[in-house]
């Protein structure tokens, strides 16, 4: 009878301890998202500032904000897959 108790509260333990590393993976998954919706506007937004700012020192009105925007979405891009390529490592 001893052995089927200590079983069983092994079993117990190892519930535990799956909930608990449960709880913990649905919390990082909302931060992970912020995460990354964060790094995509922010490279967008960087971007389309850069763009802006040499527009007015050039006097080239829409030409780099376009470019550098077209720049800033691939990068926000490459820095979402990235986060995620990480995340579905671990």
């Amino acid at each position: 009878m001893s052995e089927f108790d200590d079983l069983k509260s092994k079993i117990e333990l190892i519930k535990k301890k799956y909930k608990k590393d449960k709880i913990i993976k649905n919390n990082n998954s909302i931060g992970s998202a912020f995460k990354m919706s964060t790094e995509l506007v922010a490279a967008v937004f960087v971007a389309i500032f850069i763009g802006w700012y040499i527009d007015k020192w050039l006097g080239t009105k829409p030409i780099f904000l376009i470019i550098l925007l077209l720049v800033g979405i691939v990068a926000g891009i490459f820095n979402v897959v990235r986060s995620a390529k990480m995340i579905n490592k671990d």
